[in-house]
């Protein structure tokens, strides 16, 4: 049921109630410390780990190789795999914002998002097929890196 408090949390809470206001400080620090690191390893594991992302990304890919690529086709997958990508990343965020005050957004994930939709957005409008190509696989080679990369993944305890 809802509202039923379990053991572990009311042995945290009488633990807490036990601490000094110095001490109440320190745990809540503690706490924001915690939620923000398991909150930047939730956001890159659900963006970077996606395999409809993944399979977004091959298809988008597969558009590209082909002689004639098509623009109009690049245009709507980078668009489903931008929905997506935000999406999921907004989900997250939201999550943790309403728990920790003054949450910091993840930089990488947003960052690295914004440029390169950015960039292969420009190169959408000034119809160059080969910048077009250029930009889809540099966006692709960078979202792997970052999926890749192992120190993302793991919480570091203090």
């Amino acid at each position: 049921m809802v509202g039923d408090i379990t053991i572990d949390e009311l042995e945290l809470l009488n633990s807490y109630q036990i601490l000094g206001p110095s001490g109440q400080r320190a745990l809540k620090d503690y706490l924001r410390y915690l939620l923000c690191k398991q909150y930047r390893r939730e956001v890159m594991v659900a963006v970077f780990h996606n395999k409809l992302i993944h399979n977004l990304f091959h298809s988008l890919l597969h558009i590209a190789e082909k002689d004639d690529l098509a623009i109009e086709q690049v245009a709507i997958r980078v668009e489903q795999i931008k929905e997506l990508y935000y999406g999921i990343f907004e989900q997250i965020h939201h999550r943790y914002s309403e728990h920790i005050k003054d949450l910091d957004s993840n930089e990488i994930v947003r960052e690295f998002g914004r440029n390169s939709f950015t960039n292969i957005e420009r190169a959408l409008e000034s119809g160059d097929i080969s910048l077009i190509r250029l930009e889809i696989i540099e966006f692709y080679q960078e979202y792997n890196k970052l999926s890749k990369k192992r120190d993302t993944m793991k919480i570091v305890a203090v």
